[in-house]
């Protein structure tokens, strides 16, 4: 009995080691693309929301990402630097992935944890996306 109760656990919540992981998902604005010289004010004042993003936190395994921890241990988990930085206030993700010296793709996260802003760079060697937008957590925890 107590066999199934854990198997429907499993099942229902994934792997116990994810158990920590909180699923957000973020009504993104527009994004703007190309070079560097866009400024925080450009971009902060879109308001137009053209899709959600979500984004996997898990603040005890220092894990602010696109892509769950999971998927991306399940990939072969290909990242040539990573930081994570917790303040008070924000926290703050960058992973990057480089191929013999060329920029493959490169996410740079900074999150509210209060209001839920959130700033998202991503950025190949042909673009640079930039855009702003608001997060709540995933009720469900289920994507599908």
């Amino acid at each position: 009995m107590y066999f199934f109760i854990f198997l429907l656990f499993i099942l229902n919540f994934g792997t116990v080691s994810n158990a920590n992981e909180l699923i957000l998902v973020c009504k993104m604005n527009y994004g703007i693309s190309g070079e560097n010289d866009e400024t925080d004010i450009e971009f902060k004042n879109l308001s137009i929301i053209d899709e959600d993003l979500v984004v996997f936190l898990n603040i005890e395994k220092k894990w602010l990402s696109v892509e769950s921890e999971r998927d991306f241990q399940e990939s072969g988990g290909k990242i040539s630097k990573s930081n994570f930085l917790e303040t008070d206030s924000n926290i703050f993700s960058m992973s990057y992935l480089e191929n013999n010296g060329t920029l493959v793709r490169k996410n740079i996260i900074e999150l509210n944890r209060y209001t839920g802003f959130i700033k998202h760079e991503f950025r190949t060697n042909i673009e640079t996306i930039y855009r702003t937008g608001t997060c709540k957590i995933s009720k469900n925890k289920k994507l599908f």
